[in-house]
């Protein structure tokens, strides 16, 4: 065998030994970053504009707010449609995702406490899992909208805020346990979640000068730096709010 061939054997058996090396330490799916967001759209009143990858919307209690969202250019929306009745009031905090970047692998709704004529409908919190098209990294997302009122005047009202905090947080548990990224967004209707990130980590919001109502929520060391504070976009006293993960 030529020295020039020798040479050339030794060099292929480094490259596929260094390829080798290479799959061993590389993971099966590669990191990916996403946006989330949350809004709360004024019963409908604001414009639904394509603010992340994936977001919570609240307050989409109207069906001009649902032709608006269905109008919402390249995504797609969970709601659970077969609510009839009083549960049909789940449909108001539905989530969206962009089709081009996600798909839907699992999805829910619980009620966290019935409705009370002139004080409020019945509460829900909703959920997706989703799978990044990408590096089939998954993604579960939780959204929300608490009883307004409950720590600011009203008291009475706490029971049902305390109790739409423990159904959220199992809704959290479950998909925590799954063992996949979590997010959580919604409008609390409190400035800090009773005090519970959930097992979370909640993104900063220095913009707002203190903890908003409309908070986002993601698995620890999942964040990349803080959540941005976008407009109302036609709201009433909720701006848009959008943050970067880390799958």
């Amino acid at each position: 065998m030529s020295t020039s061939t020798r040479l050339g054997a030794r060099l292929v058996a480094l490259v596929g030994a260094v390829a080798s090396l290479l799959l061993a330490v590389t993971p099966a799916h590669a990191a990916a970053q996403v946006t989330i967001a949350t809004h709360n759209t004024w019963h409908g009143k604001a414009e639904f504009r394509p603010l992340a990858d994936v977001i919570g919307w609240q307050e989409v209690d109207t069906a001009a707010g649902h032709r608006k969202l269905d109008a919402l250019s390249g995504y797609a929306t969970y709601r659970p449609r077969q609510a009839e009745g009083a549960a049909a009031a789940a449909n108001a905090v539905p989530i969206s995702w962009k089709r081009s970047v996600f798909d839907k692998t699992g999805s829910g709704f619980v009620r966290t406490h019935a409705g009370e004529a002139g004080v409020t409908p019945a509460r829900f919190v909703t959920w997706v899992v989703l799978k990044h098209r990408e590096s089939g990294l998954k993604l579960g997302f939780v959204n929300t909208h608490y009883i307004s009122g409950a720590w600011s005047g009203k008291p009475e009202r706490q029971e049902r805020w305390l109790q739409h905090n423990r159904e959220v947080t199992k809704v959290v548990a479950d998909l925590k346990a799954r063992g996949i990224t979590t997010a959580l967004v919604g409008d609390f209707n409190r400035h800090l979640a009773q005090g519970s990130t959930f097992g979370l980590e909640r993104f900063a919001t220095p913009q707002a000068g203190t903890v908003p109502y409309d908070q986002l929520y993601v698995t620890r060391g999942r964040t990349i730096g803080q959540a941005e504070r976008l407009q109302k976009f036609g709201s009433d006293v909720h701006y848009a709010w959008r943050a970067r993960v880390q799958l």
